[in-house]
């Protein structure tokens, strides 16, 4: 009890002087008011700058395939009820979020229909009966051709721009499903999501007939409806970086109708470091190795023996140079070299970025002799096992790939029915890594869909 009294004393004391003065202490006060926790956003828009013909298409009134910053409700990435063999057109989207993002895109054919059947269609598609209930019996899908790239925002292909889809008919692509940055990939080449508060953009070009890449020199073009090749013909399809030749198509697709659906999805990359567009997740090493397809050592070991004539050494050489474009190489991503071998081999070009002086070295190939394609192997491996010589890098960053083109025996895409598949399936890391073509004409294509991250 004694204890008790004496607190209540000194707390009396305490008090009374309190009271009893008026001056100041020195006193601060800090006050944090208005604290907020809000969710953040992850809205993805997109807008659309499309070319037909090489005219911008922006009539509200009638073909408008172009559009404003929005979330997708009604717009259409392509819209046009009259197209002609030798048609073409052009659209880049841009892709927009606030916060760094993953990825994905997904297209899937809805109709490839005959839809009627007119008389000069009868003739050169005799099966037409439409109208039949079947959606999927049309020519147009495998008329029309596609390809897409990521682009810089000028709606034109150039050699420094990465293509991931085509060229191909539209009944493949707009049935698949593209990975445009997850974990594992991003096609703008630094690994990593999509930039927040950034414009991502994709090129995508079409053809009403037979269609090839011809990239521009890389530059800020204005659009393709320009003169980009200085030949004083504007918006033709080589100012966008492509050719568009549909003199070879007959009637048979006429009144054909294609439709489709196109889907961009976007995922949260904070929180989210294995992310793949597939579904599936995968954890990060601490030390993640950058991307093969990114930064690889690529070297090419090109087939010039004399049993390949002067066409078939022109094609080679125009798949081989598209390849190189294809890559897109840089100073911190792709490098390109090639060997080649007839009789004997030859290292035609060191591992570089520079893609015009390898072109050009492809240009001078000339073909003769014997298919020694060990000698080609054996010099391609030679570049890639000497990190210190300036021209590879270290594998640990910068992956080995080696893509050998022949049409021998020893002979790693195989040209022709005469190779010995068995030799050359050794020769690959497996059968999975050995593609067959019929001839040089279909080579551009087998090399269009290699993928160096496999």
């Amino acid at each position: 009890m004694k204890k008790i009294l004496l607190s209540l004393t000194t707390t009396g004391i305490v008090a009374a002087l309190a009271l009893g003065f008026s001056g100041a202490f020195f006193s601060d006060t800090e006050t944090s008011q208005g604290n907020l926790l809000q969710a953040g956003e992850l809205d993805l828009k997109i807008d659309n700058e499309s070319y037909y013909n090489g005219l911008l298409q922006d009539n509200p009134d009638g073909v408008d395939t172009t559009w404003n910053l929005a979330d997708l409700t009604d717009q259409l990435f392509f819209d046009f009820n009259d197209i002609k063999p030798d048609d073409y057109g052009e659209d880049t989207i841009s892709l927009h979020a606030e916060n760094d993002y993953w990825a994905c895109m997904e297209m899937t054919v809805t109709k490839d229909d005959d839809n009627t059947c007119t008389e000069p269609e009868q003739l050169d598609d005799p099966s037409c009966n439409d109208p039949d209930g079947d959606l999927n019996d049309g020519e147009l899908g495998g008329l029309l051709n596609f390809v897409w790239w990521a682009d810089d925002g000028d709606n034109v292909l150039e050699t420094n721009e990465k293509r991931f889809l085509g060229v191909a008919t539209a009944s493949a692509v707009l049935n698949s499903s593209v990975t445009l940055a997850d974990s594992s990939l991003n096609l703008w080449g630094t690994p990593g999501p999509l930039p927040g508060g950034e414009i991502t953009y994709i090129g995508k070009a079409w053809c009403f007939g037979n269609m090839a890449t011809i990239p521009l020199t890389p530059q800020n073009y204005i659009n393709p409806g320009a003169d980009n090749n200085n030949n004083q013909v504007p918006g033709e399809p080589e100012d966008g970086g492509f050719t568009c030749d549909g003199t070879a198509l007959n009637n048979a697709s006429q009144t054909d109708v294609l439709m489709g659906d196109i889907k961009f999805s976007a995922y949260q990359a904070r929180h989210n470091p294995g992310f793949l567009c597939s579904g599936e997740e995968i954890t990060p090493t601490p030390t993640p190795t950058p991307e093969a397809c990114g930064q690889a050592d690529v070297m090419l070991v090109l087939d010039r023996s004399g049993s390949i004539n002067s066409t078939e050494l022109g094609l080679l050489k125009t798949a081989a140079k598209d390849f190189i474009d294809a890559l897109g190489l840089s100073t911190l991503g792709i490098h390109a070299g090639f060997t080649s071998f007839a009789t004997t081999g030859t290292l035609n070009h060191h591992l570089s970025d520079d893609a015009t002086s390898i072109k050009t070295a492809i240009d001078l190939l000339v073909s003769t002799g014997f298919t020694n394609l060990k000698a080609g192997l054996d010099l391609s491996q030679g570049e890639h096992a000497n990190p210190g010589d300036g021209d590879d890098r270290d594998d640990s960053t910068s992956p080995d790939k080696v893509i050998v083109i022949t049409d021998g025996h020893p002979n790693v895409v195989g040209v022709g029915s005469d190779v010995n598949q068995a030799y050359l399936e050794t020769i690959a890391d497996d059968s999975d890594h050995y593609f067959s073509v019929s001839d040089y004409g279909d080579l551009e294509t087998a090399m269009d869909n290699l993928d160096l991250c496999e």
